[in-house]
């Protein structure tokens, strides 16, 4: 055998493993992209076909306008006062002096939660403050000031003005009482407050 046929069958023989090793893990390079390929694909394909599959609906939508629509809930009639039943005496006036006498009663029935609220905070000075400036005798006649159509008390009964005298009284009382600070005779005169009020009201109405 010739030397040059010898050295180069050495030559296969020491290259070979190498050049084996090169193309087997090339082969394998090769399966594990198209392996990754091959799962990441149908991935992005299905997270694709799902947003695809539920687009957002446009504002002018007919089912978006649809459940903007919310049909109120149906609301009973008021009931009718039942006049007929009611046996207190009716006092008739013009609408002027009715509007007039609500108003008042209004006024009195929130200087009446102020005098609760001090006195609840043991405020009872501020408490007899509020009485005589809101409640008491002196407001007695302010009417007077409004236009003749709008003056109740000209169409009240006696009895009438007589309880709603009382209520300016005893709210005067209770006052000069409670400027002294004295808060234990200042409570048990809370109820005259009220007195003639209740009195009044289950006697006369005005509508």
């Amino acid at each position: 055998m010739k030397p040059a046929a010898v050295l180069l069958g050495l030559a296969c023989v020491v290259l070979a493993p190498g050049a084996l090793g090169k193309t087997v893990e090339a082969r394998k390079a090769v399966v594990v992209k198209k392996t990754v390929a091959a799962k990441k694909t149908p991935v992005v394909k299905r997270t694709v076909a799902a947003k695809k599959a539920t687009p957002a609906p446009s504002p002018s939508s007919p089912k978006l306008a649809q459940a903007k629509k919310v049909q109120p809930a149906p609301v009973s009639a008021p009931a009718k006062p039942d006049s007929a039943n009611d046996e207190r005496e009716l006092i008739r006036m013009p609408s002027p002096a009715r509007l007039a006498l609500r108003a008042e009663m209004r006024d009195r029935m929130a200087a009446l939660d102020a005098v609760l609220q001090r006195m609840r905070d043991g405020q009872v000075v501020e408490a007899g403050q509020i009485a005589q400036i809101r409640l008491g005798v002196a407001l007695w006649g302010n009417h007077s000031r409004l236009p003749q159509a709008a003056q109740p008390e000209q169409y009240m009964p006696p009895q009438m003005l007589t309880l709603a005298l009382d209520g300016y009284k005893a709210a005067s009382e209770f006052a000069t009482v409670a400027l002294t600070g004295d808060q234990h005779t200042a409570i048990a005169m809370l109820p005259q407050l009220t007195g003639s009020c209740a009195q009044c009201h289950e006697a006369y109405r005005i509508r």
